[in-house]
């Protein structure tokens, strides 16, 4: 092969070296793994944050009708984990109870917001969508929830206690350099309050 060849097939592998780049696909479902325990995280926090003062003896039911949304069943749960930690009885039959418990979700999602200096990814008409482009990009996710609760007599229907709101916040990010190294905080799961 001549000399030529050799120097211009080497500018060539150079050219594609300095080109490329590299996506990480963190998961195939519709929500990562990421986003899942941001979400749980912030969830147990604003759930150890809810308290009740009932008084004890007083057997309560959990009302959950007025509670959806994506992880709503998870979050009714670490709920109910933490009235039974604050010695709150519990029982899964309504006419059971002596107290019945309503609880509400305001706000169980992730927020996202991203700072990209340079190019951002553009999507052309049709399907075809051209890489971003940029010096430097963060991106950081940070998942939010709030509770709230009340408590009446199941008979009389009067109430017998309120819970302040109760948020809880977790959040992790990601940066790119160059278009070429990234690197990512480790999530910053919420703690317990003492």
């Amino acid at each position: 092969m001549p000399r030529n060849t050799h120097s211009i097939a080497a500018l060539i592998a150079l050219a594609a070296l300095a080109t490329a780049c590299t996506d990480v696909k963190e998961s195939l479902p519709s929500r990562t793994a990421t986003e899942q325990l941001l979400i749980a995280s912030a969830a147990d926090s604003a759930a150890n944050r809810l308290k009740l003062d009932l008084s004890n003896g007083r057997k309560a039911f959990v009302d959950t009708s007025n509670f959806e949304g994506t992880d709503a069943k998870y979050a009714a749960s670490a709920i109910k984990e933490s009235l039974l930690r604050q010695g709150i009885r519990l029982t899964d039959d309504k006419g059971d109870a002596d107290t019945i418990i309503e609880i509400r979700l305001g706000a169980l999602s992730v927020d996202q917001s991203k700072t990209v200096l340079g190019i951002p990814p553009i999507t052309l008409p049709g399907t075809i969508t051209l890489p971003e482009a940029s010096v430097y990009s963060s991106t950081e996710n940070q998942a939010v929830a709030k509770f709230s609760a009340f408590a009446y007599d199941r008979k009389s229907g009067e109430m017998v206690a309120a819970a302040e709101p109760a948020y809880g916040l977790s959040g992790e990010q990601s940066y790119r350099a160059m278009s070429l190294f990234s690197w990512r905080t480790s999530p910053q799961y919420a703690e317990d309050p003492k």
